[in-house]
């Protein structure tokens, strides 16, 4: 293999669309795994959003780097070659720390069951962008897998019953503003992942997202007041919810447009719900189970009528 992401490539006659819906949905079980992680900090430590969001990034990136300037060194430099593609990656990376430091301030004046609704939210903005732009169509099966994918994350997170949200002005420009953001980070680098690939995009663009939430937060004093067990935590959340989830997610986009990939993406707050389930002994009532049968469903349909692989062509 010539590169880390000749590993992840689809073998020969694989369905690339089924592919990247696959891929997209490892990143949302890890996404959601690590919401389990993230709730644990916040109940055992002092640690803020800005200075959760800024050390997991900042750790990410540094370690993206270490490990493809060894297995994959020509690939991860290549960009150095076009400031215009390092400023796009650098952009990138910015767009990561915003949409997650606004969720999570979202969800500092809610809670994390309304935060999760904006999620829903972000398949559709992406798909009017897209068609007000002209570079895509909406087609019913979105539209209506949008519905379907918004319903069922309002019935996961809420049992139906709106009483249990704690809306506040706030709360909604900030969730909107982590709707947009997300949008917007799945659209924008799409271009530069077709030139450079997943490798260089993630890579600097993370570590570049990190250092600007370090510099931000200055959390260095806080990981002094870490047990073994708070590492362990925080070591998931950079692992496996941060590197792994952001890598299969923008492979996933070269296969998948940004609409269909963002409906997948609603598998997150569904996985988030089942751990919660497994390991902090939340209760399934018959309203979570139907929320969980649409999300499903919702992914299910996508991957209907996709028989015939796929070629990607670059965008110029």
């Amino acid at each position: 293999m010539n590169s880390v992401e000749d590993a992840v490539a689809p073998a020969r006659g694989v369905n690339r669309t089924l592919y990247g819906i696959l891929l997209a949905s490892i990143a949302s079980v890890f996404w959601g795994a690590m919401g389990i992680a993230v709730q644990y900090l916040f109940e055992n430590t002092a640690v803020e959003p800005l200075q959760l969001v800024g050390l997991r990034l900042l750790a990410a990136g540094l370690l993206l780097i270490l490990l493809n300037f060894i297995v994959a060194r020509k690939v991860l430099l290549a960009p150095f070659s076009s400031p215009k593609s390092l400023l796009g990656i650098g952009l990138s990376g910015i767009e990561v720390l915003c949409a997650h430091l606004t969720f999570f301030i979202a969800l500092y004046y809610s809670n994390a069951g309304t935060a999760a609704i904006f999620l829903g939210l972000v398949p559709l903005l992406a798909g009017f962008y897209l068609m007000l732009t002209g570079r895509k169509k909406l087609t019913g099966k979105e539209l209506f897998c949008c519905a379907l994918a918004f319903i069922g994350v309002f019935l996961i997170v809420s049992k139906g019953d709106l009483s249990s949200f704690e809306l506040n002005w706030n709360a909604v420009f900030w969730g909107l503003c982590s709707a947009v953001a997300a949008v917007i980070y799945s659209i924008q680098p799409k271009k530069l992942i077709d030139r450079w690939s997943v490798i260089p995009v993630v890579s600097w663009g993370i570590l570049c997202g990190g250092i600007v939430g370090f510099i931000l937060a200055q959390p260095w004093k806080i990981l002094s007041t870490f047990t073994a067990a708070d590492f362990l935590a925080f070591a998931f959340i950079v692992v496996f919810g941060t590197v792994a989830a952001f890598w299969l997610y923008l492979e996933s986009l070269k296969y998948l447009s940004p609409v269909v990939a963002g409906l997948v993406v609603c598998l997150e707050p569904l996985s988030a719900f089942l751990f919660g389930v497994w390991f902090l002994g939340l209760r399934l009532g018959v309203l979570e189970c139907l929320g969980i049968a649409m999300v499903l469903a919702n992914v299910i349909i996508l991957s209907l009528g996709n028989n015939r692989p796929r070629r990607v062509r670059a965008q110029n």
